[in-house]
């Protein structure tokens, strides 16, 4: 009697492995399909969602939030409120930190400087040599008796030294802004002799170090808010840990009214700037970014 054979063993080979192929797609797809249809009925997946609103347990993906938003610092709760706050940033005119800063800074100051105390003060000492002391001293006098020339000197020095192991054109600057050259050179003069600036760098075994000028003009401010180097922020008596963007100071600063004014609800640019002289920018910056100091 002859024996029965199964249909496989009557298929040549390679009919049997169309049939292999064909019957592995479909248990796979059906396979899919359960494992889909499961997570459909657990509420994991939304058919027709966007791909980056997909929630897999354990592990929810959501859209990256905008740069602006990524680069918020919160506001410390260690700073007092006041009615006008009083805003310092310390500095070394040469330093490219204190230069990153300070083109962050300059937005905040000109949307604030009617609603609170806002100035900009000079490290105790100096890392960048005698031009530094210089620049410092002239800035100062700038603020001390032209302030409404300050801003526009400023931006211009900014941008008037991108060679950054030069002496930068401040002179073009001051015509640039306006400044009176007769009343800041007397005021240059007067404050070298108040301080003792110029002395106190022919005095090299004074120096910080061995290595740094001595620059007095805020030393007592320096002593009393802990300033270590450029750049330090310190609003109300505090040191700020506010990023490098204009919008992160003035978030920074409006945090520490009493009541904030309406010039904090306008928003700045929440970008920061390269450090050194230009006015490139360099997208986000953390609050824990490098400076100059010993």
């Amino acid at each position: 009697m002859e024996e029965k054979k199964s249909i496989l063993e009557l298929l040549d080979a390679k009919s049997a492995l169309l049939i292999g192929l064909v019957g592995g797609v479909l248990c796979l797809g059906t396979l899919g399909f359960i494992v889909l249809g499961t997570l459909v009925l657990q509420g994991k997946v939304s058919i027709g969602s966007k791909a980056d609103s997909v929630a897999v347990a354990g592990n929810t993906a959501q859209p990256s939030a905008p740069a602006a938003a990524q680069n918020q610092t919160p506001p410390q709760t260690n700073i007092p409120k006041t009615a006008k706050p009083k805003v310092e940033l310390f500095v070394m005119s040469y330093c490219p930190y204190g230069l990153q800063m300070e083109k962050a800074f300059l937005p905040a100051w000109d949307l604030l400087k009617n609603k609170a105390d806002l100035s900009i003060k000079y490290v105790n000492y100096a890392m960048h040599g005698k031009k530094e002391i210089d620049e410092n001293t002239r800035q100062f006098c700038i603020l001390k008796d032209q302030p409404t020339k300050y801003s526009a000197y400023l931006k211009c020095f900014f941008a008037a030294g991108q060679n950054n192991g030069a002496e930068a054109d401040y002179g073009s600057c001051l015509k640039q802004a306006g400044v009176n050259e007769s009343s800041l050179n007397s005021c240059v003069g007067s404050t070298d002799k108040q301080f003792g600036i110029t002395a106190k760098f022919n005095d090299q075994a004074s120096w910080l170090s061995g290595q740094f000028p001595q620059y007095p003009i805020h030393d007592s401010e320096n002593t009393k808010y802990g300033v270590q180097g450029s750049p330090t922020l310190v609003i109300n008596g505090v040191q700020s840990q506010a990023a490098r963007t204009p919008e992160a100071i003035k978030q920074a600063i409006c945090a520490a009214f009493d009541k904030a004014p309406a010039e904090c609800s306008q928003p700045l640019n929440n970008s920061s700037f390269q450090a050194g002289f230009g006015l490139a920018q360099a997208g986000t910056a953390g609050a824990t970014a490098p400076g100059c100091g010993t």
